[in-house]
C-alpha cells in the first residue's frame, strides 16, 4: 500500500508540475504575443522625421513627402528599403539614401545630391532637369555643380513639363548633345553648354576647354573625338578651344586666362568681349599657336 500510494502521489506532483510549467509557458508566450501587438500598435509610433544631407534640388520636406511615412506610423511597420527605393524613383537627382530607426519615436533620412543634375538658366531662375528634359523643379538659387544650360528659353517652367521652346533646332540639339555627353561618360565634366545657334553649338568642359561643334551635321562621330580628346590627347593643364566644327578633324589651340575668358563669354551668352591686348613679345621670337589635329578615315 505504502509503494502504491507513494507512486501516486508522485505522479499527481509530475502531473501538477508539468501543469504549471505549461501554464507558464502559455503566460509567456501571451506576454510575448502581446508585446508585439502593442509594440506594433500602441508603442513605437514615429514622432519625428529627420531628413539629413546638404540640399539644393530639392527641399527636406519633399524628401519626407516622397519617403511616404507620417507621423503616428509604427515605426517597425514599415520597409527601409521599399522607402529608399522611393525616395530615389520620386526624386530622380537623390543619387544615396541611407534610413536609420532611433528608437522609440524618430526615423532618420540621410540623403545625398547627385552631381551631374540638368540645370537650364532661364529669367533668373534655375530649372532643374532630368536627362530627357522634363522640369522636375524650379530654383531661385542654385551653387551646386551641374551642367549650366543657357540660350534655351522655355515656353513652360512648370514642374512635370517637358522643356519646348519656340527655337525647335536649339532643344532637338540640346537633347542629343546631352545624350552623347551621357553614353559617353562625359556628363560629369561637362560645365556648360549653348545649343541655341544651330551653326555654333558650344559646350564647356571643366570650366577649362570650350569645344565649337560648328553645326549638328555628323554630330555624334564628333562626340567621339571629343572622348577621345578629353581622355587621351588633353591633360588636366590644358585650356583653350578645341574646334571640332570641322568633321573628322580636331583641332586644339591653348589661351591665356583673358583670351579664354573672352571665348566663353562669347560663345556661352553671346557677349561679344575685346580680351586685353597682348604684351609686345621680344623681337626675334615669332607668335605660335599649338594645334592638336586628329584625323578619322
Amino acid at each position: 500500500m505504502d509503494d502504491t500510494g507513494s507512486k501516486r502521489r508522485t505522479r499527481r506532483t509530475s502531473a501538477s508540475v508539468y501543469i504549471r510549467r505549461r501554464i507558464t509557458a502559455i503566460l509567456i508566450f501571451i506576454a510575448i504575443v502581446t508585446g508585439i501587438v502593442l509594440s506594433m500598435t500602441v508603442f513605437f509610433n514615429i514622432e519625428n522625421i529627420e531628413v539629413k544631407g546638404k540640399l539644393e534640388i530639392y527641399t527636406k520636406q519633399e524628401v519626407s513627402n516622397a519617403s511616404g511615412l507620417r507621423k503616428g506610423d509604427n515605426i517597425f511597420r514599415f520597409s527601409a528599403y521599399n522607402t529608399k527605393n522611393r525616395i530615389i524613383h520620386d526624386l530622380p537627382y537623390i543619387s544615396d539614401v541611407v534610413i536609420k530607426r532611433i528608437l522609440p519615436s524618430t526615423v532618420t533620412i540621410s540623403v545625398k545630391e547627385a552631381d551631374n543634375a540638368l540645370v537650364m538658366v532661364c529669367q533668373g531662375s534655375y530649372l532643374i532637369l532630368t536627362q530627357d528634359l522634363k522640369i522636375i523643379n524650379s530654383l531661385n538659387t542654385y551653387s551646386g555643380k551641374s551642367l549650366m544650360i543657357y540660350g534655351v528659353d522655355p515656353l513652360s517652367t512648370k514642374p512635370g513639363d517637358m522643356i519646348t521652346a519656340e527655337n525647335e533646332s536649339a532643344v532637338k540639339n540640346l537633347r542629343d548633345m546631352v545624350r552623347y555627353l551621357a553614353e559617353l561618360d562625359l556628363l560629369s565634366d561637362a560645365t556648360a553648354v549653348n545649343s541655341s545657334d544651330r551653326l555654333d553649338l558650344a559646350l564647356l568642359m571643366n570650366g577649362r576647354v570650350l569645344v565649337r561643334f560648328g553645326t549638328a551635321g555628323d554630330l555624334e562621330r564628333k562626340f567621339l573625338m571629343l572622348a577621345e580628346m578629353m581622355h587621351n590627347q588633353l591633360s588636366e593643364e590644358d585650356r583653350g578651344i578645341l574646334d571640332l566644327s570641322v568633321s573628322g578633324k580636331a583641332t586644339f589651340a591653348p589661351r591665356d586666362d583673358a583670351a579664354f575668358a573672352a571665348a566663353v563669354s562669347e560663345s556661352m551668352f553671346h557677349i561679344k568681349v575685346d580680351p586685353p591686348a597682348p604684351e609686345p613679345e621680344p623681337e626675334g621670337e615669332a607668335e605660335t599657336e599649338t594645334e592638336t589635329g586628329s584625323e578619322t578615315g
